[in-house]
């Protein structure tokens, strides 16, 4: 074999029985496309009339909401939408919302930066930071809940403590067959938040007890189940290694250099407040869920801090990169992370089963829900905010991210064929070499000719591939960037990328179904040859600027560098 993608046909080609169509194509396949202020102008014109469309039909009474996208430099898009029977003060950038559980992003962050210090470490036990949590003989229970098990939802702990019981939410339990509590069951439950109407924020010392008196769920890292009072451990281990309360820790730490003016655990004026009416959740202390759900922010500054972790979140520290999935979720597309709820699908670009991922996170409280979304293959962060009906929530949802992805898939394929498309070819006299990149929705940059010094490379890897494989299907080169550069000594930077084989059509076992054709091991570094890499190539620029015209490429293993006409 030569640089494979290793797939299903290779999985049973020793079966030596037929087969139909699989392909098994790279996430990124290309640089994120470049955003100006009228990049994607056609597409949000289209997306601001649904919302005229929705206002029309009252689709969006009962909410207010605020909705922004951006790229790492500036706000794209933004549509903000008030209803007047919610009062407060119309709707705008700066209008806060409690953003309920997109409080954990921030108490992840401050995990990952007190690893990065060596304040703890991922695996550490969380009984090694809050030792209140062992009683008599229980420490068995908590054996293996590790820190990074509480960052994924995998440590197997209960969701909530003093909330979210029917006790509170049904005025007669019998209708559903409950039966009344005794009275020392009654006795026996919180005195604070949900138990209290929420006039007594429930502590830590509240927390842990009910914690040392309950169960968990699972064992740890066995299956992945929602956990609030594991993102208030991590509060409480925040505070423990950093010897400041929590809040005030993510405040210094986070907040304040991240130019978060509009965040806080505090409900700001009401004069800001993007007001949900009566019954709401806005002002209610939430106590040692501070650092579950505790955060009150603006789509304004949410969109800033969703920036900074595009940039910034492979760096954050050597432990992870943040964006890691470290478990499966429920449904066969969706993946946790850190505390990331990951969605991956093949379904929404058109023509191509390339996958495309949504780093997302959701939280709600009575009548308010916020989601942020970040998109790294195309550049794009996305903040919704809502109060009041929270329908309205998957309307936006569906109307927004669809044709946003689609249209960002349109122009990074554009902005790829303008910037490495066309034919390259040998200046040195004598030598018959040339290469020809050409650009296609469904198959990005690939290779469409390549000689060297007179000879077809291409019919030569193809046979060569075709025949390792034992497929007769349609094969191409494809080109990924690995986002490395190099310098030449006359000051041209150099992009480093790679080109894989990928076979868009094969026969494969019999005895095999299509459900196989998903099946994908990726190996982008299979063969070199005198000790460089047989599929890499570096197209060097004019000058340093990463923004200049691409000017030549070196195909490496070749020991060629051919000019671009």
């Amino acid at each position: 074999m030569i640089f494979f993608k290793i797939s299903a046909a290779l999985l049973f080609a020793s079966c030596q029985l037929h087969g139909a169509y699989a392909s098994c194509e790279p996430e990124i396949s290309y640089p994120a496309p470049k955003y100006d202020k009228d990049t994607l102008k056609d597409t949000f014109e289209k997306i601001e009339t649904q919302f005229q469309t929705l206002l029309d039909a009252g689709s969006l009474d009962g909410s207010s909401f605020s909705l922004e996208i951006s790229s790492p430099n500036q706000t794209l898009y933004s549509h903000y939408h008030f209803d007047e029977s919610l009062g407060g003060s119309p709707i705008n950038s700066s209008s806060v919302y409690r953003i309920a559980s997109n409080t954990k992003l921030f108490t992840a962050l401050g995990i990952l930066k007190q690893d990065a210090e060596g304040k703890l470490g991922l695996d550490d036990e969380i009984t090694h930071h809050i030792p209140a949590l062992l009683s008599g003989n229980e420490k068995s229970k908590w054996k293996g809940i590790t820190i990074r098990s509480l960052l994924a939802h995998l440590s197997g702990l209960p969701d909530n403590y003093g909330d979210e019981d029917l006790l509170l939410q049904l005025s007669d339990p019998s209708a559903i067959g409950l039966p009344p509590l005794s009275e020392a069951e009654s006795k026996s439950l919180p005195k604070c938040g949900a138990y209290s109407d929420w006039e007594v924020p429930c502590t830590d010392s509240d927390m842990n007890g009910y914690l040392r008196k309950t169960d968990p769920v699972f064992a740890p890292q066995i299956e992945t189940s929602y956990s609030n009072v594991g993102f208030d451990l991590l509060g409480q281990v925040l505070a423990k290694v950093t010897n400041m309360k929590y809040e005030s820790y993510i405040e210094k730490a986070i907040l304040k250099p991240l130019g978060l003016h509009e965040t806080s655990f505090e409900a700001p004026d009401d004069s800001v407040a993007a007001s949900a009416g009566s019954g709401s959740d806005w002002g209610v202390d939430e106590g040692s869920d501070n650092a579950s759900a505790g955060i009150y922010s603006s789509s304004s500054d949410m969109i800033k801090f969703l920036r900074w972790v595009l940039a910034n979140h492979a760096d954050i520290t050597p432990t992870i990169n943040w964006f890691q999935p470290t478990a499966w979720n429920s449904g066969s597309h969706s993946l946790l992370g850190y505390p990331w709820e990951i969605f991956r699908t093949t379904s929404i670009i058109p023509d191509t089963k390339r996958p495309v991922t949504f780093y997302t996170k959701g939280g709600g409280l009575t009548e308010y829900y916020s989601y942020s979304i970040i998109i790294p293959q195309y550049d794009l962060v996305v903040f919704m905010g809502v109060a009041g009906d929270l329908t309205v929530l998957n309307t936006i949802f569906t109307g927004v991210l669809n044709p946003l992805v689609t249209a960002a898939e349109t122009e990074a394929q554009a902005q790829l064929t303008a910037a490495y498309g066309g034919v390259y070819r040998s200046i040195e006299q004598g030598l018959n070499s040339s290469i020809t990149f050409t650009q296609t929705e469904p198959r990005s940059l690939y290779i469409s000719s390549w000689i060297s010094n007179s000879t077809d490379v291409m019919e030569t890897l193809v046979s060569f591939v075709s025949s390792a494989a034992g497929t007769s299907g349609e094969l191409y080169f494809q080109l990924i960037p690995t986002f490395k550069t190099r310098h030449s000594k006359d000051g041209k930077i150099g992009e480093v990328w790679r080109f894989i084989d990928v076979i868009d059509d094969y026969e494969y076992p019999t005895n095999a179904t299509t459900v196989w054709n998903d099946y994908c091991v990726v190996n982008i570094d299979p063969f070199s040859y005198g000790a460089v890499p047989l599929n890499e190539a570096v197209f060097w620029r004019d000058g340093a600027d990463s923004a200049s015209q691409v000017q030549s490429v070196t195909l490496s293993a070749f020991r060629v560098e051919l000019q671009r006409e």
